[in-house]
């Protein structure tokens, strides 16, 4: 099949990886793809990419509504002839009138959030409600409790809308050797600076967790609208000097080797790629119970659970750090299911999807 993913711009995100881990997915099957960004700037993901021999097309979009996307996407479909379209994030505007005037015989939209919060906008989620209606593209949840989110918000039947799990290529992941602490006891966060992670939140939780472990340091990978604000506040607090601001990584493999628990207390979440992560490396998780996520990572099996309170969080990264055997047990159940979650699997079920 000949495939072209459009997606609005490659920063560090989840949307973002899971597209990138697809395509390389998808050309691993045999099948032909190009990746297109509405904006024109290149980022490290793009580059590489583009470094690994993906075709990878930018367009000049302007910031705002930019209805000339429309044609320009209509012209690129017809010369790019795909056999189907996908498309991620808030690109469905441009993407769905421009892939039926082209012809495109098969449209697809990841849904990456829960409905409400990935429409971004009684308007917008208008456009992809009509859309989807209308059979313009079909959209594909990532977890059942998306599924059931865009039955709700979209006033659509269960059959049409498939639901497929994300995927990371798991060769990458570095998995644990130890759960023995070192020095520093490290709690590790991948995530964007924005409200839905709940830095603030996990800020607070760290600060708690200090009046009980010393010597915990916290890692937060990643860049966004507030981090100066969050650096603020984990000054105001008193923890600044035990919190390291990494910023956005290229390779976060590493990192998440290196440190004793993963922990995710977002708000809502779709299914975040750096919970797979975390549990590829085979890392004990303290996540938040939104979301996907609780179809991840099973209670007191293969991670802890929380409320995203910070006394909750604070409490399960505690027993974690207090208990090496409770690591080990959470950590290589985690890394064993990893393999319901790989790039190939995401791969092969989307394709299903591409020819129903």
């Amino acid at each position: 099949m000949k495939i072209v993913q459009v997606i609005p711009y490659f920063c560090f995100g989840g949307a973002e990886t899971m597209c990138e881990n697809l395509t390389y997915a998808l050309k691993k099957l045999g099948h032909s793809v190009t990746v297109v960004c509405l904006l024109p700037e290149r980022t490290p993901i793009s580059e590489r990419m583009e470094r690994a021999g993906v075709r990878v097309r930018y367009l000049d979009k302007k910031l705002g509504l930019d209805l000339s996307m429309i044609q320009k996407l209509t012209k690129l479909f017809r010369e790019e002839k795909p056999d189907v379209v996908h498309t991620h994030l808030n690109v469905l505007k441009y993407t769905a009138p421009a892939a039926k005037l082209a012809g495109v015989p098969r449209c697809v939209h990841t849904i990456h959030n829960v409905a409400d919060k990935e429409a971004e906008g009684r308007v917008s989620g208008m456009i992809s409600g009509f859309a989807f209606r209308k059979g313009w593209s079909i959209p594909v949840a990532l977890s059942p409790l998306v599924h059931q989110s865009v039955m709700d918000y979209y006033g659509l039947k269960a059959e049409q809308i498939p639901t497929v799990f994300n995927g990371v290529p798991l060769n990458r992941c570095i998995p644990r050797e130890t759960y023995a602490l070192g020095d520093k006891a490290v709690l590790v966060h991948v995530g964007r600076f924005n409200e839905q992670k709940n830095h603030s939140g996990l800020l607070e939780a760290f600060r708690l967790l200090q009046q009980q472990i010393s010597n915990a340091e916290l890692w937060l990978l990643g860049d966004g609208e507030l981090r100066e604000q969050m650096e603020e506040y984990a000054l105001r607090l008193g923890i600044r000097d035990r919190v390291r601001f990494l910023g956005s990584q290229e390779n976060v493999y590493p990192y998440l080797h290196d440190a004793d628990v993963f922990v995710l207390p977002s708000r809502y979440e779709g299914m975040p790629m750096t919970v797979i992560e975390a549990m590829g490396t085979g890392l004990p998780i303290v996540a938040s119970n939104v979301g996907g996520i609780p179809d991840m990572v099973k209670d007191g099996e293969s991670g802890l659970l929380t409320t995203g309170a910070p006394e909750d969080v604070a409490r399960c990264c505690a027993a974690l750090l207090s208990d090496e055997k409770l690591r080990q047990r959470l950590g290589r159940r985690a890394r064993a299911e990893s393999e319901r979650f790989s790039a190939e699997e995401m791969a092969r079920s989307y394709c299903r999807v591409y020819e129903s």
